[in-house]
C-alpha cells in the first residue's frame, strides 16, 4: 500500500485513482484476467483519499469506532473487517452498477465496515436518535437510510452525484462489517 500512497503523492489523486482504483466496468471487461493485480484494486482504493476532508472524516471515524472493535475482535479481526469492507464495497458495485467506469477512491467502504461492526458488537449509541424497539440490524438499516438521504442532499447541492461510489460502495462495506462482527467475535473467543 506504500506504493499507492507514493503514487498519489507523485502523480496526483486523479492519475493514482485511474491506475490503482477499482472500477467495475474495466474489471468485468477482463481486467481481472488480464491484470492479476487488479484483484488488489479494492484494497488500494481504500488508501486513496478522495480529498482532504473525506480523508480526515474517515480517519476520525476509524479512530473512534476502530479502537472499540479492536478491543472486541483483536487487531487481526479489525484488519479483517477493514479489508472485507473494501472488498464488500467493490462487490456491491460489481453487482449493482457493473457499468460504472469511475474508479473508487477513499476508505468509505472499509470505514463503514468498521462502523457496522461497532454497531453490531456494542449497539447503536443512545445519543443517536433511533428507536430501540427494533433489532440491531433494523437500527443499522434505519441509520443507513438516513445517511443515504444526507448523501443525496449533499450530492445534489454539490452538483456531482455518482450512485456507485457515493452510496453503493459504502453500503457494501457496511453490510460486510455487520455480517462479520459476531462471527469474528465468536472466533476470537472460541477457547474461552
Amino acid at each position: 500500500m506504500f506504493v499507492v500512497l507514493l503514487a498519489t503523492a507523485v502523480v496526483g489523486l486523479g492519475v493514482a485513482a485511474y491506475l490503482f482504483g477499482f472500477a467495475p466496468q474495466p474489471f468485468l471487461a477482463g481486467g481481472w484476467r488480464d491484470e492479476p493485480l487488479s484483484w488488489l484494486s479494492p484494497l488500494a482504493s481504500a488508501f486513496l483519499a478522495r480529498d482532504l476532508l473525506s480523508g480526515a472524516f474517515n480517519l476520525v471515524f476509524l479512530l473512534i469506532a476502530g479502537r472499540f472493535v479492536e478491543k472486541a475482535v483483536r487487531p487481526f479481526g479489525l484488519g479483517a473487517i477493514f479489508v472485507a469492507g473494501a472488498y464488500g464495497g467493490a462487490l456491491a458495485r460489481l453487482i449493482l452498477t457493473p457499468g460504472s467506469i469511475i474508479p473508487s477512491a477513499g476508505a468509505d467502504a472499509a470505514v463503514f465496515a468498521v462502523i457496522g461492526a461497532y454497531f453490531m458488537l456494542y449497539g447503536v449509541p443512545r445519543a443517536i436518535p433511533v428507536s430501540r424497539a427494533h433489532s440491531r440490524s433494523i437500527q443499522i438499516a434505519i441509520l443507513a437510510a438516513v445517511w443515504i438521504g444526507f448523501q443525496i442532499i449533499f450530492a445534489l447541492v454539490a452538483g456531482s452525484f455518482e450512485l456507485s461510489v457515493t452510496i453503493i460502495e459504502p453500503l457494501g462495506g457496511l453490510a460486510a462489517g455487520v455480517a462479520l462482527a459476531r462471527p469474528l467475535l465468536a472466533w476470537t473467543y472460541r477457547k474461552a
